[in-house]
């Protein structure tokens, strides 16, 4: 049996385009595909030309962290190839045994945490797509990155919000329309849910800094539909009126892995761009942070 890395583009690559999952199932019946290179079809990170992946072999599944067609985390999850289809200049991959990290790995914090390592370093120079075959003491570093990060996400540990937007996706989607209304309306609980954001998040807007409480609003990053779990305060910012309007329109956004403030591009000449790439420290849960993130992207794609 051999190991590998597949670094991939996510939008084109991974299940449904889904470059950071939220739980398990977003990626778990989907196909995946890996760049095919002829003849060589995989390499070691001493250059030499590795083996073709076979079925049985266990792969590390590495999302580009940025490019044209990627906007993943790094290291993201591992698996065991159940079934692997030549084509004409990719690999069709179905993968059994799926586990997701608990935190992904992106490559400066894989540089930071072993530099001297000869794969890291490949990783580092070579950042586009590859089949990387992994000899014992690149799966040992891979590994080990893996346990300083936190280890495996197992079976058992079913994050709530996760479940909850599985169940829930048919009320998320009429939520979303419903919050786009300019008929805002005040619903049971929303004090308190005010109250537990405002003090997560020390009575300070996420994105401003702003501290005038009357000018603050609490914002469900994934929207209110009645389900608990969407209470929860690791689903709330705290937002200025004006910021938390245009959240709530996928018109800005935080990177999952960075958590930098991300602008439309709509709002390129407006005074919002200045909160480009500010980094914040918003205590979400990564399932509500995965979620608005991808929603952010499709608005901009369409």
């Amino acid at each position: 049996m051999s190991a590998f890395i597949l670094k991939i583009n996510g939008d084109t690559r991974c299940p449904g385009g889904i470059n950071i999952p939220s739980s398990i199932q977003d990626w778990a019946h989907g196909d995946f595909f890996t760049k095919r290179i002829t003849p060589s079809p995989s390499t070691y990170a001493d250059g030499k030309n590795g083996p073709e992946p076979e079925q049985g072999d266990r792969v590390y599944i590495w999302v580009n962290e940025n490019g044209k067609d990627s906007r993943g985390g790094g290291l993201t999850a591992v698996a065991t190839i159940s079934l692997i289809e030549p084509e004409t200049d990719r690999y069709r991959l179905k993968l059994s045994d799926l586990a997701i990290l608990k935190n992904w790995i992106g490559m400066n914090r894989a540089y930071a945490a072993f530099p001297s390592s000869r794969l890291v370093n490949e990783l580092k120079r070579y950042r586009l797509e590859r089949i990387w075959a992994l000899g014992e003491d690149d799966i040992h570093t891979i590994e080990a990155l893996i346990e300083t990060a936190g280890g495996l996400r197992l079976g058992t540990d079913i994050d709530p919000i996760s479940e909850a937007l599985l169940q829930s996706s048919e009320n998320i989607k009429a939520a979303i329309v419903e919050r786009k209304s300019a008929l805002a309306k005040i619903r049971p609980g929303q004090a308190a849910f005010r109250e537990a954001a405002i003090e997560r998040h020390n009575g300070r807007c996420v994105f401003t800094k702003t501290s005038t409480l009357e000018v603050l609003e609490a914002a469900h990053v994934i929207p209110h539909t009645g389900e608990p779990q969407f209470e929860r305060p690791d689903n709330s910012l705290l937002l200025r009126r004006d910021v938390h309007a245009l959240f709530d329109l996928f018109l800005l956004g935080l990177d999952p892995v960075t958590g930098k403030i991300l602008v439309s591009p709509k709002l390129e000449n407006s005074i919002y761009a200045k909160l480009q790439g500010r980094v914040v420290d918003h205590k979400l849960a990564p399932a509500a942070l995965s979620f608005h993130a991808e929603q952010f992207s499709r608005v901009i794609e369409s």
